[in-house]
């Protein structure tokens, strides 16, 4: 009488009903169930045809409309198996809905989703091209419930942030929130790298505020009652439609004071943030110093399209950037001719470096993705490689913390890193400080193991104090931080050549109070006060 579910995959409805009636005959016995037979006269187990049903919850039959039915085959019309929720639920036209809609439904990549994205896109307020499947079944879940009525799904967190969710945080923002839980990196899924959150809301008038808790554990006895220790209340008129931060009332108050208090990073540096370069194929491009030594002397010319080359876990805070590989950059509309050492070591990756033709039609492709490039080319453009040739700001994708430093020996990078070509070494001190890691915790991507993810699309939106030059006090402060980022730069490199313990321990006593100082004077231009400095260094 109570309990009805929905799945795609005919299996999956055998097993569901199958564990139902198992629980239904917990406890009974021979005796309890002869009893119950002769004074109903009825099956000791009930028929759950009409309860679980085999049909794609996502899609009614109206998918059809317009087509001819007869051009699809069986296999389609099974593939596609459209669902009415009304026909098949007829409860639900006249109770006006469930009164609880629950579920962990399927993440499924969008580009899994091409033959359905039109349905979706006219039926669904969420619609995004590239939103991942889940969003749908949220607003399909809340669609089901009556009035009054609770819907709960666990489904991947990264709707708060990503591109994809920003239709799904509009449409929210007109739905009764009543809870999110936020499990962040945590594994609440063994052997998945999920990211779950647990969203709440009620089929009822949309309210200012809802609770949320940022969880940082698994081992409770309840999770109603850990969560309720965690609980504080969002105000929804804070959530903008870039990304959603789940912050109690007091930290949302000083990441506003600290948005407003410069330009956002974008701006500042004119949004000249670059990737890294990504080839296609490391294992032809990527090489050690023993084989850009032998191309160099089978052909010296191949010193111009050798470069040194970081991966992001070359990069450290401050610290000189040092790598063992070699990129071999050949960019579009290379004459390979002009260095046929080079050309002969990437010929024997021919077959795994040839570009897919845009109509292949066979089976897996073995060499690298469709695009107009060369077999011996790069796979991406990197139109601005030139950049990569300046003094520059790099930092990795992936990181704990704020891992920027500075090179200016013309380093590339791989897709893994960021560059941002510039000699400012304010910036560098600004965005390697305790105020920039707080926004760290608070605006970027969480990843398992407690990193963090500082892509472009969200790094773009931290702010940058400005500073007028024209005045002599301003230019002091300015001049300050900059040289003790300098210094900072210095002291890691006296570090790394240290060759005793001891030096190396009276260098990071320098290194700690160096970057206290500019912590200090990075406070005073976001205008901190001791409890909002306090709050930033997690002292409170």
């Amino acid at each position: 009488n109570n309990i009805y579910g929905v799945d795609i995959d005919m299996q999956a409805v055998e097993v569901t009903k199958l564990s139902l009636l198992l629980k239904v005959l917990e406890g009974e016995n021979e005796e309890t169930i002869s009893k119950q037979l002769k004074l109903f006269a009825e099956r000791a187990l009930p028929f759950l045809h009409r309860n679980i049903k085999c049909g794609n919850s996502l899609i009614g039959p109206d998918y059809y409309t317009g087509q001819q039915t007869d051009a699809f085959d069986t296999e389609e019309l099974f593939r596609v198996n459209a669902f009415d929720w009304n026909a098949e639920f007829p409860f639900i036209k006249n109770d006006g809905g469930f009164h609880a809609v629950i579920g962990n439904p399927p993440y499924v990549r969008q580009e899994g989703l091409g033959q359905f994205k039109h349905y979706f896109e006219t039926h669904y307020d969420v619609y995004q091209g590239t939103a991942d499947l889940y969003v749908y079944f949220i607003e399909k879940g809340v669609s089901l419930l009556r009035p009054g009525g609770l819907f709960s799904y666990i489904v991947a967190n990264k709707w708060m942030r990503a591109n994809y969710g920003a239709s799904l945080r509009q449409w929210l923002t007109n739905q009764h929130i009543e809870e999110i839980l936020d499990f962040g990196d945590l594994p609440v899924f063994k052997g998945a790298t999920t990211y779950p959150c647990i969203l709440r809301i009620s089929n009822a008038t949309a309210t200012k505020t809802f609770s949320a808790a940022t969880l940082d554990t698994l081992e409770f006895t309840s999770l109603n009652e850990y969560a309720r220790s965690k609980r504080f209340h969002v105000n929804t008129k804070h959530l903008s439609g870039d990304a959603w931060t789940l912050v109690d009332e007091r930290a949302r108050n000083l990441l506003d004071k600290i948005r407003n208090a410069g330009t956002p990073l974008g701006e500042y540096v004119g949004g000249k943030i670059y990737r890294g370069v990504l080839t296609g194929l490391n294992e032809a491009f990527v090489i050690d110093a023993e084989k850009r030594n032998e191309l160099i002397q089978q052909d010296p010319n191949s010193a111009q399209l050798i470069k040194p080359f970081l991966a992001g876990r070359d990069i450290k805070r401050y610290a000189t950037p040092t790598s063992e590989r070699y990129l071999i950059f050949t960019r579009r509309g290379v004459d390979i001719n002009a260095y046929p050492a080079i050309r002969d070591h990437l010929a024997q990756y021919k077959q795994q470096l040839t570009p897919k033709p845009p109509n292949w039609k066979g089976d897996k492709w073995p060499g690298r993705k469709a695009g107009a490039y060369k077999w011996y080319e790069i796979q991406d453009s990197i139109d601005y490689y030139q950049e990569f040739e300046k003094p520059k700001i790099i930092y990795p994708n992936i990181c704990k913390q704020p891992e920027f430093t500075f090179d200016s020996s013309g380093t590339y990078t791989n897709q893994k890193c960021f560059v941002i070509p510039t000699e400012d070494k304010y910036l560098l001190a600004i965005l390697n400080s305790s105020t920039v890691f707080f926004m760290f915790r608070l605006i970027l991507p969480k990843l398992r193991g407690d990193f963090y993810e500082p892509s472009y699309v969200y790094f773009k939106t931290f702010t940058i104090p400005i500073l007028d030059l024209s005045k002599r006090t301003d230019k002091e402060r300015h001049d300050r931080i900059a040289s003790l980022a300098e210094r900072l730069l210095t002291l890691h490199q006296q570090q790394t050549a240290a060759t005793t313990d001891h030096e190396r321990t009276l260098l990071e006593r320098q290194i700690t109070a160096t970057d206290r100082q500019i912590d200090q004077l990075v406070y005073t231009l976001y205008g901190l006060t001791d409890k909002e400095i306090a709050l930033v260094e997690g002292r409170e």
